[in-house]
């Protein structure tokens, strides 16, 4: 199988605590996404990833109802698995709970949606060294037959070994970063990872499991996104949605709270201080608080002060009097070569 070639970092292992959506989807390098809070209130994440060659493992966590869309880097597979204590998550439109693993080609699935906190881990490999790896087990050639998301359920107990061992490792480096240079140790994490998936996908049937049936609701939420996405600067009402999309609005308004937990006008408000927040804080966006708020719907810089507040915790102008020194993409890609090891702690860690 072909795979894109990219520059990753090789060895590295990184932790972080994110007060900021945007800052949380730059801290995951190599991926090409972004989150969007949903509901009020001061954002609340967490990271830790590390790099061994052609595997990247994640922790993560969101105290967060968010819109996710995003992918990762090309060439890769990805496996991940929701820990128990996650809300409610549409995964491709259909719900996805916790003790299943799932996995997906890279250009597989570009959007989450979730009304709750979640928890994951994630281990994301480079497809040739996967498909090598891979190769002398039996029963999963219809693993790099399809780009759609396949999902495993069938043994808890590997479901929650993977688990653990991904998790394990993340908390083994960061303790001890020093271990990555060591190559006979990093190649027996990467043995552990990848022999904890083929103990959940190497079944006795060998067959690849199915999702769940997409979700009606989670279907309208998806639609009725794209559409404010493309109508957004546009001064477009609840009305113009459903009419868009072809739903009527209590239909429109139960879809939204089952998915995100929040009523489509409060959704559409989040989005447009969402998509301010980004431009404020980003020095490569040019022009003034009142021209980056117009821009995203807003006339009257009374409502989007308090509105604004109310959502991020802080004021306009503290977003964009430190958009010099924070920058939406500050510090996004933290690779380190294996004579330039270390790691970076949460403050007050």
């Amino acid at each position: 199988m072909a795979s894109t070639s990219v520059a990753r970092p090789q060895y590295s292992i990184d932790s972080s605590v994110t007060r900021d959506a945007w800052a949380h989807g730059a801290a995951l390098s190599q991926w090409e996404h972004e989150y969007e809070q949903v509901h009020p209130g001061r954002f609340s994440g967490q990271l830790e990833v590390a790099w061994l060659g052609p595997l990247q493992l994640a922790y993560e966590r969101v105290d967060h109802a968010f819109n996710y869309r995003g992918t990762p880097w090309p060439g890769s597979r990805v496996f991940f698995s929701y820990l128990p204590g996650s809300g409610d998550l549409f995964y491709d439109n259909r719900p996805v709970g916790a003790s299943a693993l799932v996995t997906h080609r890279w250009n597989g699935v570009d959007r989450i949606n979730g009304s709750d906190r979640f928890n994951l881990v994630l281990a994301t490999v480079d497809e040739q060294f996967l498909e090598d790896y891979f190769a002398p087990v039996p029963g999963l050639e219809d693993l790099f037959r399809t780009s759609r998301p396949v999902c495993y359920t069938s043994d808890p107990r590997a479901i929650t070994a993977f688990q653990r061992t991904v998790y394990g490792v993340l908390q083994e480096l960061v303790q001890c970063p020093t271990l990555l240079g060591h190559e006979r140790i990093r190649a027996g994490f990467r043995h552990r990872v990848l022999d904890s998936i083929i103990a959940v996908i190497a079944d006795i049937d060998g067959a690849p499991g199915r999702l769940p049936a997409p979700s009606t609701r989670a279907f309208i939420v998806s639609r009725a996104i794209d559409y404010i996405d493309s109508r957004l600067a546009d001064p477009i009402s609840v009305r113009d949605i459903c009419a868009a999309i072809r739903v009527c609005p209590r239909t429109l308004s139960y879809a939204f709270a089952e998915v995100l937990g929040v009523s489509p006008k409060s959704y559409l408000l989040a989005t447009r201080l969402n998509r301010a927040h980004r431009d404020l804080g980003d020095a490569r966006v040019h022009g003034s608080i009142q021209t980056i708020a117009g821009r995203w719907g807003f006339s009257h810089m009374g409502r989007f002060a308090h509105y604004y507040r109310s959502a991020f915790g802080e004021r306009p102008s503290a977003t964009y009097q430190a958009r010099a020194t924070r920058g939406r993409f500050a510090g996004a890609v933290r690779g380190l070569s294996e004579s330039q090891i270390r790691i970076r702690l949460p403050a007050g860690a």
